[in-house]
């Protein structure tokens, strides 16, 4: 997109889902009194990396945005005959990644931080036991045209799904920077570096030029509005909340709002997905009572937001988890909570509660033990549609699980057909229950111990 904000509809057999530090300047005037100027807004993107795609801008929150992560995104053409690599350094963070994507906005191919091999003499922060912040952190990566081969990948590549030159898309993603670390974690972008055919290295605004990457912002990709309005004649919330796992679009609609469910969808979650994500979602609607209160229990982490000194995975079940408040239609994002961010409660179990600010219950604090996340007032955000009206009792609450390990088998990955939800992710799957304000409120600072 340039300027303006486009939309692209997709398909309803498309894929499911399913992205300032400044320097100060002082100086003498003429009188010679000290004067000071604001400190310049950092950048957060360049030529490549556009973005940042977040709950901050609205014309870039949709495809279903973390805001425990910030998204960059690159669409370019590879010359023929060029070879394209991107130079880093690993974020002070707890993840990053890079995903390329199939026209239907299905991942194709990715690369996350625990697989790269950084540079020589070069450290990995996100390998076990290595300094999450020692100074030498760079990497080298190769960006190849076409599928991943068959007999296997060379390490520090990414392959980016195109045919017969078609334009590539990437997104670059980094997760819950450490505090004082701004969005992107505390380092540069990427930064592209292009061999010509000829052998020509081109950086910067030149390699840019070359690859036709110039503002090329992604669209939003919506199901076709005559398909959506047709299913929401059907409400796919329920009086006691359902959680399925993510499949497809075609299958969301289906289950979800027809209640055609007893299939053997095909796993294909779209809008931009993260290869290394499985999502779990729930319909719910104020409509049925204003306030949702969620309870359920968090699979361990490392621990990153503190800058600790090393990263430990080892006895950890999963990289990362967060619990966001959505807009169905519209694919925006309201609130969320990561890991990190949320009280457990002396059981341990995490208490969240979901409504419109107007209905918080007044118990509903972090001192009380609760989590609040704010529900839309735009509801599923049918109104991005030229004609349409919101459905505004609506919300989505989606559920992310990251890098599960691999004795990890309650995760979110390990679902295997509709309906096994509650039988593989057990007391990892939240338990959802519609209040009153008023009822909640009764419950008395710690509701948990009377929940």
């Amino acid at each position: 997109m340039s300027g303006g904000h486009m939309y692209k509809t997709v398909n309803v057999m498309a894929s499911w889902c399913l992205i300032a530090m400044g320097l100060s300047a002082c100086g003498n005037d003429e009188n010679n009194q000290t004067t000071s100027t604001n400190p310049p807004e950092e950048v957060m993107s360049d030529c490549f990396w556009q973005g940042p795609y977040s709950i901050d801008d609205p014309k870039t929150n949709f495809a279903y945005p973390d805001t425990g992560s910030t998204y960059w995104s690159a669409k370019y053409t590879l010359p023929e005959g060029a070879a394209l690599r991107l130079k880093g350094d690993f974020p002070y963070a707890r993840y990053m990644s890079i995903n390329s994507y199939n026209i239907d906005t299905t991942p194709a191919d990715s690369i996350n931080d625990g697989e790269i091999i950084p540079d020589k003499n070069g450290v990995n922060p996100f390998v076990d036991g290595n300094l999450r912040n020692d100074p030498n952190r760079a990497y080298t990566l190769n960006v190849a045209s076409g599928k991943v081969p068959a007999n296997g990948r060379p390490a520090n590549t990414i392959y980016d799904a195109t045919q017969n030159n078609d334009p590539a898309v990437l997104l670059y993603r980094v997760y819950v920077p450490n505090k004082g670390k701004n969005m992107k974690g505390g380092v540069k972008f990427p930064q592209v570096e292009l061999t010509t055919r000829q052998g020509e290295v081109l950086t910067g605004d030149a390699a840019c030029i070359a690859l036709d990457a110039l503002d090329k912002k992604l669209t939003v990709p919506l199901v076709a509005a005559d398909t959506y309005a047709k299913a929401r004649e059907f409400n796919p919330a329920k009086e006691k909340p359902v959680w399925r796992a993510s499949y497809s679009i075609a299958f969301s609609l289906q289950c979800e709002f027809l209640g055609i469910c007893d299939t053997n969808p095909i796993r294909k979650v779209a809008y931009y997905a993260n290869r290394d994500n499985q999502y779990i979602a729930s319909a719910v609607d104020r409509n049925i009572k204003p306030v949702v209160v969620i309870r359920g229990k968090i699979p361990t982490v490392p621990k990153t937001l503190n800058g600790e000194e090393y990263f430990n995975s080892k006895n950890t079940q999963l990289r990362y988890w967060s619990m966001c408040q959505n807009e169905f239609y519209s694919q925006k994002v309201t609130s969320c909570l990561f890991d990190e961010e949320i009280n457990i409660n002396p059981d341990g179990k995490y208490t969240i509660v979901t409504s419109l600010p107007k209905d918080r219950p007044k118990n509903a604090t972090e001192e009380c033990g609760v989590g609040y996340l704010e529900w839309s007032d735009k509801g599923d955000g049918f109104s991005i549609a030229e004609g349409r009206e919101d459905h505004k009792t609506d919300s989505r609450l989606i559920v992310r699980n990251m890098l599960p390990s691999s004795n990890f088998h309650n995760a979110i990955q390990n679902t295997q057909k509709p309906g096994d939800e509650s039988q593989v992710i057990g007391d990892y799957l939240p338990d959802a229950t519609y209040y009153t304000k008023e009822e909640f409120e009764a419950l008395g600072c710690n509701p948990s111990q009377k929940i």
